[in-house]
C-alpha cells in the first residue's frame, strides 16, 4: 500500500519544483505559438530603442569629479579627468574642503567638511577645454573649488502622458532598474511643463521626465525631454521609434492567459496571496488609495506607475478575510475600512479609521457579518449552525458609536452577500441577487422572481461547513459570494471560465466582467471586460477604472519559472472603462 503524505517537506522542495517547472513548460507549448527568430529580434530591437532613451537620461548624471581653474564673472573653465563623462546641460554642484574631521574617540582624520559653494552648468566642450556658467552662488567663492555629481540617486518625476500604459511601465522599469533613479510618480494628467515642474517641487524631486508618443500605422515615435525643477530649463529631448508589434507585445507581457489586448492599463505582480481588495479615499486627500487583504494583514498602496505602500495594520483574531469594504459612515470626508473575517469557526466584523498615522479600531462585533450598503452599512447575525442567520438590517452611526438599525427587506433566503438593489428608468425598484447554485436572479418589489442568467457563473471559491452534532449528519455549506458592484445605474459580476468546459475543478484559465442592466421589463446582458488571466478574485470600481485581483491558472505564473522568478502571487489589474 502506497501512502501519501499530506505535505510536502523541505527537502522535498526542489523536486516539486521541477514537476511545477516541467508541467508548466508543457502548459505554454500547449497555450503558446512558439516565439520564432523573428520575434526575438523585434524584441530585442525595440528593447534596445528604449535603451537609447534610458543611456541618454543617464548620460546627464553620471558620478562626475573636477575643479574649477578659472573664473571670469560667471564663467568659468573647468578641468577633469573623467572629461568622457561630460557634456553640456550637466550640473555640478561646487564646494570647497573645511577644516579636517576626526573621529572624537580615535582622533583619526575621517577626511574634510565639505561646504557648499553653489552650483555651475556645462555650457561648452572644445578639445581638452571644458567650459561652464555659475548658475547660483558668488563668483568669487568658485576658483578652485571641486565640482562633482553625487553617486546618490537622482530624484526623478516621471510623468508618461499620452504613451501607452505597457509601452510607459516598461521603460519606467528599465529607469528603475539602473539603479540611478529615484522615480516619482504623479497622478496630474497636462503637457504644461510649468505644471509639471510645480508638481516636482511639492514631491522634492530634481529633475521632470516627460514622455509623449505619436501613433502611425506601423510605429510610434516616443519623445522623451528632461527639464531641471530648479529654473524649468529644459535639458534633453530624444525621439526614438517603436513598433506597434512590440507594444502589442507588451500588452501580454503579464503572461500565461493575461489581459485581453488594450483593456489593461497597469498589472501588478503582488509577493503575497491577497483574496480581497477595496478603494476608499482613506485620508480625505481626494485621491483614491487601494485596500488589499492577505491573511489577517491589511495593506493600503497609492496606484501609480508602480504600487506605493503607505500603511500596514494586523486585524486581531483574524486567519483569513470574508468582506472588504469602504464607506464614510460617519461623514467625516474619509472611508473607514469595513471589514469581516473568519478565525477557525469564529466570525468577527471591525471598522478601522485613519488617524494620524494609523488605524485605530472604530467598531468590532463578534458573530457579525458586515458590509457596505448604499452610504451606509448592512449587518446579518453569524451561527456556526446556519452561517447566515436571520435578517439583514442596517448598522447606524450615531453619536460616536454604531448601532443596530432596522431590518432591509429583502426576498427570502437573500442573504448579506448575496444582492445589490436596481432601478429601471421608470423608477422600478428590484433586487438582483447570487443563488448558492452561482445563478443570478431578478427580484420585483413584491420578492417574486421575475428572471435568472441563462447559465452559473463559476461557482464561488469561499465555502464553509455549517457545523454539525454528529459527523454523520452534513448540513452542507454557506458561500460568501463574488461581489455585486453598481455603475451608471448597471450591476457588474465576475464570471470565471474553467480551463475545460465545465470541469472547474481544473481551475479557470480565464474571468471576465459582465454588466447587467434592468430595462423595467427584461435583464439585458453585456460583456465590459474580457480575457483577465486567471481566477478573478475580487474587484473595485473607482470612476473610470476597475480593478481587479486574479489567480494565475494553478495559483502560478508559468513564464516566472523560466525567468527564474517567483510562481507564486496574485495579480493586480488596473482596466480602463472608459467609453464602456
Amino acid at each position: 500500500m502506497i501512502t501519501i503524505k499530506p505535505k510536502i517537506k523541505m527537502q522535498n522542495a526542489k523536486l516539486m519544483y521541477s514537476i511545477i517547472l516541467i508541467f508548466s513548460i508543457c502548459i505554454l507549448h500547449f497555450n503558446m505559438q512558439p516565439v520564432n527568430a523573428q520575434t526575438k529580434e523585434l524584441k530585442a530591437k525595440q528593447e534596445a530603442s528604449l535603451n537609447v532613451l534610458k543611456n541618454e537620461a543617464l548620460s546627464y548624471f553620471e558620478p562626475v569629479t573636477g575643479r574649477v581653474i578659472a573664473v571670469n564673472g560667471k564663467s568659468i573653465k573647468i578641468s577633469s579627468d573623467m572629461q568622457k563623462s561630460i557634456k553640456p546641460g550637466m550640473r555640478f554642484h561646487a564646494i570647497k574642503e573645511g577644516v579636517n574631521f576626526i573621529h572624537p574617540v580615535t582622533k583619526e582624520p575621517l577626511g574634510k567638511i565639505e561646504i557648499p559653494v553653489g552650483g555651475i552648468e556645462i555650457t561648452e566642450i572644445k578639445g581638452d577645454e571644458i567650459s561652464g556658467i555659475i548658475i547660483h552662488g558668488k563668483p568669487e567663492d568658485f576658483l578652485n573649488a571641486k565640482i562633482k555629481i553625487a553617486g546618490t540617486k537622482i530624484k526623478v518625476l516621471f510623468y508618461q502622458g499620452n504613451v501607452d500604459w505597457f509601452l510607459g511601465d516598461a521603460y519606467y522599469q528599465m529607469l528603475k532598474d539602473s539603479g540611478r533613479f529615484e522615480l516619482i510618480d504623479t497622478g496630474i494628467e497636462t503637457n504644461d511643463i510649468q505644471r509639471l515642474v510645480a508638481e516636482a517641487k511639492t514631491k522634492g524631486a530634481e529633475v521632470v521626465l516627460s514622455l509623449n508618443s505619436e501613433d502611425f500605422t506601423d510605429h510610434i515615435n516616443l519623445t522623451q525631454k528632461l527639464f531641471y525643477v530648479s529654473d524649468s530649463k529644459q535639458l534633453s529631448e530624444k525621439k526614438v521609434p517603436v513598433n506597434i508589434a512590440y507594444v502589442k507585445e507588451l500588452r501580454f507581457k503579464s503572461g500565461f492567459f493575461g489581459p485581453k489586448e488594450g483593456e489593461v492599463l497597469l498589472s501588478f505582480q503582488l509577493p503575497f496571496g491577497a483574496r480581497h481588495i477595496a478603494v476608499g479615499d482613506l485620508d480625505g486627500d481626494g485621491d483614491p488609495d487601494i485596500i488589499i487583504a492577505s491573511g489577517d494583514s491589511i495593506r493600503v498602496y497609492r496606484p501609480g506607475v508602480d504600487l506605493k505602500l503607505l500603511w500596514e495594520f494586523k486585524v486581531p483574531s483574524t486567519s483569513e478575510v470574508l468582506w472588504l469594504d469602504t464607506a464614510d459612515t460617519n461623514n467625516n470626508k474619509k472611508d473607514e475600512i469595513i471589514i469581516t473575517s473568519m478565525y477557525g469557526e469564529d466570525v468577527n466584523s471591525y471598522i478601522y479609521e485613519l488617524k494620524d498615522s494609523g488605524f485605530v479600531q472604530l467598531y468590532k462585533s463578534k458573530d457579525t457579518f458586515i458590509r457596505k450598503f448604499g452610504n451606509g452599512i448592512a449587518a446579518q447575525e453569524y451561527t456556526k449552525n446556519n452561517g447566515y442567520d436571520g435578517p439583514v438590517f442596517s448598522l447606524i452611526y450615531s453619536e460616536g458609536t454604531y448601532k443596530k438599525g432596522g431590518a432591509i427587506k429583502l426576498p427570502e433566503g437573500v442573504n448579506i452577500y448575496d444582492f445589490q438593489p436596481v432601478n429601471s428608468s421608470d423608477g422600478k425598484q428590484a433586487i438582483l441577487s447570487w443563488d448558492d447554485r452561482g445563478y443570478l436572479n431578478l427580484y420585483n418589489e413584491k420578492g417574486l422572481r421575475i428572471w435568472i442568467s441563462k447559465e452559473d457563473f463559476g461557482g464561488f471559491s469561499a465555502k464553509f461547513k455549517r457545523q454539525s452534532p454528529t459527523i454523520m449528519v452534513d448540513r452542507g455549506e454557506w458561500s460568501v459570494k463574488d461581489r455585486l458592484f453598481v455603475k451608471s445605474n448597471e450591476v457588474l459580476a465576475p464570471k470565471r471560465k474553467p480551463l475545460f468546459g465545465m470541469a472547474k475543478g481544473l481551475g479557470y484559465k480565464s474571468s471576465e466582467i459582465r454588466s447587467f442592466w434592468w430595462n423595467g421589463i427584461t435583464v439585458e446582458e453585456r460583456g465590459l471586460l474580457e480575457e483577465i488571466g486567471g481566477e478573478i478574485l475580487d474587484y473595485a470600481v473607482v470612476g473610470d477604472r476597475l480593478i481587479a485581483l486574479s489567480k494565475p491558472l494553478f495559483g502560478i505564473r508559468a513564464q516566472n519559472i523560466l525567468k527564474g522568478e517567483s510562481p507564486f502571487g496574485t495579480m493586480l489589474y488596473i482596466f480602463s472603462l472608459k467609453g464602456r
